[in-house]
């Protein structure tokens, strides 16, 4: 969005992903192309990925709250791996192929804002079943909004995304609980993986928007997930 050339890395094919929340989904990270993901997060360039992200490290410092939780060395191989030639390149649209044959989802940003690929992208990857979220929900293209949930921080913040025509994941920062049109998020209350739920797809699917509680308000079973 500010020019930085990024690369779209997708995992997971092959070697299932062991994310114990999503399950086993392909996952795909978005990277600066000319740094480090590591250098990144600790410079402060990872806005060039992230945007206004209140989870980046170097801003979670300043306000207290939990960072994100992306374990930043395994993005450095991953990164690494690209540099040197060994990550095969594929079509977004073969992908999404690939996807459907194995009926796997997609989860859209691992690491990285999904506003920070071009739609067409995520178009051609299909409407398969996965997940997608964006802090960026004010500034993005707002075709992102048929595949990616608006991450908000207040009940105010979620009114304004659904006006401008979003899906929204709200974290409860404001403990006040699921409200009209909202659920809390499956996994938290019934344990459902996210590749088994489906419901954070943006305008894919007509469904309630999603609630989750905060990291530091969870339990320590959860906050170990």
């Amino acid at each position: 969005m500010d020019g930085t050339p990024v690369v779209l890395l997708a995992t997971g094919i092959l070697r299932k992903s062991e994310n114990s929340k999503t399950g086993a989904m392909i996952q795909t990270y978005i990277l600066r192309q000319d740094m480090k993901p590591i250098d990144a997060v600790n410079s402060g360039a990872d806005v060039a990925i992230c945007g206004d992200c209140p989870l980046r490290p170097i801003v979670a410092k300043q306000t207290g709250d939990p960072p994100c939780y992306v374990i930043t060395w395994m993005l450095t191989k991953l990164w690494e791996s690209w540099r040197a030639g060994r990550v095969p390149v594929i079509g977004a649209d073969e992908l999404g192929i690939i996807a459907n044959e194995l009926g796997m989802g997609i989860r859209h940003g691992a690491y990285g804002d999904p506003a920070h690929v071009p739609v067409s992208i995520w178009a051609a990857l299909g409407n398969n079943r996965g997940t997608s979220y964006t802090h960026q929900w004010r500034v993005a293209d707002i075709g992102l909004a048929q595949f990616a949930m608006a991450s908000v921080q207040s009940v105010s913040e979620a009114s304004e995304a659904h006006a401008a025509g979003w899906r929204t994941y709200r974290v409860d920062k404001e403990n006040v609980g699921a409200g009209d049109g909202e659920i809390m998020c499956p996994e938290q209350t019934r344990g459902v993986q996210c590749k088994d739920c489906g419901l954070c797809a943006g305008n894919r699917i007509q469904a309630k928007n999603i609630v989750i509680t905060p990291i530091d308000k969870r339990s320590k079973k959860q906050r170990a997930a």
